[in-house]
């Protein structure tokens, strides 16, 4: 008798310790070094009034370390100025992040940062081809992708972009690859299964307005792109980047925005976003979201950095409704169950 595991991947949520903040911050770059967890920059709206109360946002330049086993998050610097809603990867025992917002508008600028000794070590390196924020980010290999965004905070329409840098030669900048197919877009979810880039979903700006995208693609630097299956529905801002599962060869999208309350200001009354977890099974190419996330209490968050470690996810802060922030830290664990097998 033999086994076999089991296709359906359940989760397992728990949480870690929560970031030292009054409310949390969205936008935030996070990665994974050797010696712990780091989060920077982002934004939230620190006077506790939300925006259609008159609330201002206001960005973050601050940076946030939890050493591997740690109960506390230390503060070992500070960004060069404060930022969020960028791109970040983790390679090489560095966070690399670029572009992003503040209050003077989108930027290009893209920077390494390391933790030597408990102090915070920020190095310049060639910017992006033009301003972005709100963009998606993900390391391929070596190769760190950035796609869509919108230039500017005013932009009439999202940009159908994609950048690599090859991180193992930064100093060379960034490379142009073929343009996303289909509309341009912002808060994509991308996804890689070691060899190809993936993109799910995003938003859409129509004359200004915000369309939720259902359509999804694949993208190899030898073939190009490639039109996958649309998902059921959108997963707009769901934490990127999302976690592939080898064996099972599935990609998994942790919640995110369909959209459906988006026209609606329901402020403190609005339920939270979706709990489905959106899987893609890369054989069949077909879509399962029969899952939900048991977060124990917590809302599930999106416009936040994932950090895929091994058999984990790490979801630091975000947004759990709109404009409110989140200081909880969650980590969701796959759990491998083995079946019988005649």
């Amino acid at each position: 008798m033999g086994y076999a595991q089991d296709n359906k991947r359940a989760w397992n949520w728990s949480m870690m310790p929560p970031v030292p903040d009054a409310f949390g911050f969205a936008g935030a770059f996070a990665g994974k070094l050797a010696g712990g967890f780091i989060l920077a920059g982002g934004a939230n709206f620190p006077d506790g009034r939300l925006p259609w109360d008159g609330g201002t946002k206001r960005w973050t330049d601050k940076v946030f370390f939890l050493e591997n086993n740690g109960t506390a998050w230390l503060q070992p610097g500070r960004l060069p100025v404060p930022l969020g809603y960028g791109a970040s990867a983790s390679w090489d025992d560095a966070l690399y992040v670029a572009g992003g917002s503040n209050e003077k508008g989108h930027h290009d600028k893209t920077y390494k940062i390391t933790v030597d000794a408990g102090a915070l070590h920020i190095t310049a390196l060639p910017p992006l081809p033009m301003p972005l924020a709100n963009m998606s980010g993900i390391l391929v290999g070596s190769w760190w992708y950035i796609v869509g965004g919108l230039a500017t905070p005013d932009a009439p329409a999202a940009e159908n972009v994609c950048y690599r840098m090859d991180l193992a030669h930064a100093g060379r900048g960034w490379e142009v690859c073929a343009p996303l197919p289909g509309e341009g877009r912002m808060l994509a979810v991308l996804g890689t299964d070691t060899e190809a880039l993936y993109v799910f979903s995003g938003v859409a700006l129509r004359e200004g307005q915000r369309q939720y995208l259902t359509d999804s693609y694949r993208f190899d630097p030898a073939a190009g792109w490639k039109k996958l299956p649309d998902l059921p529905r959108a997963v707009a801002a769901a934490p990127s980047p999302c976690f592939f599962d080898r064996p099972s060869n599935r990609f998994f999208i942790f919640g995110g925005d369909d959209g459906g309350l988006a026209q609606q200001q329901l402020g403190a009354a609005h339920p939270g976003f979706s709990r489905s977890v959106h899987m893609f099974d890369v054989d069949a190419g077909e879509w399962d979201y029969q899952q939900v996330m048991d977060l124990h209490g917590s809302l599930p968050p999106v416009t936040t950095t994932a950090v895929v470690d091994e058999n984990t996810v790490i979801l630091p802060m975000g947004e759990v409704k709109p404009g409110i922030r989140t200081t909880h830290v969650l980590q969701g664990s796959i759990l491998r169950h083995e079946i019988k097998k005649p």
